[in-house]
């Protein structure tokens, strides 16, 4: 009987494969009421009040449950003390409700303030131990955010002031809040309702130029774009703030606004100059001349509609002048540029220096102007003296700059450069007095 050879494979019984741990992670279902009802059972037997268990309870949770996958349900649980359904409602668990120590249940309606703190210190010292929720918290303040509308009122002024701590003390910023410039959120002032609370709380312990320096950054500066479409003008804003008991907010506003119609002046301007230049050929004085009669007339027309003093002015025109030279690449460049604009339009920096207080303003921006661009900082003597040879500058007014008005920023070394002109100028005076006395 032949034996008969068998085809099958050899095997290793008991032996299992595993998957890799970033696969199973991967193919693991998102249970965020899982995750939910793991963080209330951990904490379920501590005091709210205790929030020194209850940071330590969740600090060491941590090593349990997955907080970077579930970062945004966590801060939403943390905020509203439940989860945010689709349609902004809020879905608390079956069986152990609202979770106590949330800011909803924190804050209180009659002080809101303190129970924000004590929330926020808890979000603070978890971030400390897990800096990857701080990412994902601030991307998810836009999710809460946005829902404000479904949230009762009580509710957005605990949320409002827990936000407003968060961003006073630096652990937010304030690019979130720009959500609330949708219109669903401004039709009704729901957004302006509580960008107010939220304004008053920050406004508690940060300055106003803290205040106007964080909405620039998040580029929110815009506070009317927060009011109802049909509320959007200078009237309603000062009437809302008046009510709120807050000018400084009205005062704030009238400073943007006032910024900005500095800005567009200056572009403006700016139109001038190049719209003339392209069309005057090289050395064709009739076509400056009537560049610098446009840009007079600009000049006037933008003092009698803002109520602008000359020395608000001539400074915006010579940043208006200088424009040219952002388009120079090497110091060769610059300089030529600068010069060419200064003998081109020196009459209407005349013009608007009919005051001391003017050519002193315009000598202090041209320091500053100088200072900040050091292409243009071994100029300035020349500059100074190309203006005084146009006589837009008085040998008063440079005289009184360096003895007196010069501002700290680079005063030596333009005191060192203006040294000689200074002197020449002084004598003169000094010769002058004496041909009177003599009289």
């Amino acid at each position: 009987m032949s034996a008969q050879v068998s085809n099958e494979k050899p095997t290793l019984n008991g032996v299992r494969i595993r998957a890799r741990k970033r696969d199973a992670k991967a193919q693991a279902k998102y249970e965020p009421e899982d995750f939910i009802e793991s963080v209330l059972q951990l904490t379920k037997d501590i005091e709210p009040s205790d929030y020194s268990k209850i940071s330590n309870a969740l600090d060491t949770a941590g090593n349990t449950l997955d907080y970077r996958r579930y970062g945004d349900t966590f801060f939403e649980l943390l905020v509203t003390g439940g989860l945010i359904a689709p349609g902004g409602i809020i879905e608390y668990d079956e069986e152990y409700g609202r979770l106590p120590f949330c800011l909803f249940e924190l804050a209180t309606v009659d002080d809101p303030l303190t129970g924000a703190k004590s929330w926020t210190n808890l979000i603070i010292k978890l971030t400390r131990r897990y800096k990857y929720l701080e990412r994902i918290f601030s991307k998810t303040s836009e999710h809460v955010l946005e829902n404000v509308h479904r949230y009762s009122e009580d509710d957005n002024r605990k949320l409002a002031a827990g936000v407003g701590v968060l961003v006073s003390s630096g652990f937010l910023t304030m690019e979130p809040l720009r959500i609330l410039q949708k219109e669903h959120l401004t039709k009704d002032g729901v957004a302006l309702r509580f960008f107010t609370d939220l304004l008053r709380v920050y406004l508690k312990d940060s300055s106003v130029d803290q205040l106007r320096r964080a909405l620039v950054r998040a580029r929110i500066d815009h506070l009317i774009d927060f009011f109802p479409p049909n509320k959007r003008d200078d009237d309603c804003f000062a009437r809302h703030f008046e009510a709120e008991d807050m000018p400084e907010l009205i005062e704030l506003h009238a400073a943007a606004r006032a910024t900005a119609e500095r800005g567009h002046f200056v572009y403006d301007l700016i139109d001038i100059i190049s719209d003339k230049a392209a069309r005057a050929g090289e050395g064709d004085e009739d076509a400056y001349k009537s560049t610098n009669v446009s840009l007079a007339k600009a000049a006037k027309t933008a003092m009698r509609a803002n109520k602008w003093e000359e020395p608000q002015v001539v400074v915006l025109v010579w940043d208006a002048i200088m424009h040219a030279t952002e388009s120079a690449l090497k110091p060769e460049q610059m300089e030529q540029l600068a010069f060419l604009q200064i003998k081109r339009h020196s009459p209407v920096l005349e013009l608007l220096t009919s005051e001391p207080k003017s050519e002193l303003a315009l000598l202090k921006h041209i320091q500053a102007h100088a200072y900040k661009d050091p292409r243009l900082t071994k100029y300035f003597g020349r500059i100074v003296y190309e203006l005084y040879s146009a006589d837009v500058l008085s040998d008063s007014a440079i005289i009184f700059w360096a003895s007196k008005g010069a501002a700290p920023e680079g005063k030596a070394e333009f005191l060192k450069q203006t040294q000689s002109l200074v002197r020449k100028l002084e004598t003169m005076a000094s010769d002058d007095e004496d041909d009177s006395d003599e009289e």
